[in-house]
């Protein structure tokens, strides 16, 4: 008898406190997309991104900023974030950091991921179907194709990304983290993992 008298008491407890809570008001949802525009250059995205900060100082090394800042040549800019640096490049070229990293080979690293074109799905350049690009770097291995996922057995968030290395011999294929962004100097996508050419 107690349990009951105590659950009935509850029970009215609770309907009267809902009782003081005021309507919730009704509000018209207009959904928009995000704009991709920038309104920077990639140089300027880079420096203010903190998951691209290994990437920040992998270009200073190189003394490669003027190339991520210039606004006369048609780039498509393809950014290794922290993730890609730690788990890929730095096994890629034996070292702990980008201190320890030759400067060469980490040149040729960026390079390799700076095509030349503008390649984004909003200027009607990628399709379905691989695209062969070269990139600035001047290699018999900068082989590298660019493409929009369609495949529908994977999952929802990488439907439409942007695909690289698809069809490039026996390579890792790579999906974008993030697509499109659109920079004053060309697009650009967010990688979670370097591009490397496999025969």
């Amino acid at each position: 008898m107690k349990r009951i008298y105590f659950i009935l008491m509850t029970i009215a407890l609770l309907a009267v406190s809902c009782d003081k809570l005021p309507l919730q008001k009704s509000h018209d949802f207009d959904p928009k997309p995000l704009d991709p525009h920038q309104g920077i250059t990639c140089w300027e995205y880079i420096s203010k991104t903190y998951d691209l900060a290994i990437m920040k100082q992998a270009i200073e090394k190189c003394g490669m900023e003027e190339l991520y800042a210039q606004q006369k040549a048609e780039y498509t800019y393809l950014l290794l974030d922290d993730t890609a640096f730690n788990s890929y490049v730095f096994t890629q070229l034996e070292a702990g950091s980008i201190a320890d990293a030759d400067a060469d080979k980490l040149r040729d690293i960026l390079l390799f991921h700076i095509i030349k074109g503008e390649y984004s799905s909003y200027n009607g350049m990628l399709g379905y179907e691989p695209v062969h690009v070269l990139t600035l770097w001047n290699s018999l291995d900068a082989v590298m194709t660019i493409k929009l996922n369609n495949d529908k057995s994977l999952s929802s968030k990488r439907q439409d990304k942007v695909t690289l290395m698809d069809q490039c011999g026996s390579s890792t294929v790579i999906y974008a983290r993030t697509s499109d962004l659109l920079m004053t100097n060309g697009p650009a996508h967010i990688l979670s993992r370097n591009c490397v050419y496999v025969k």
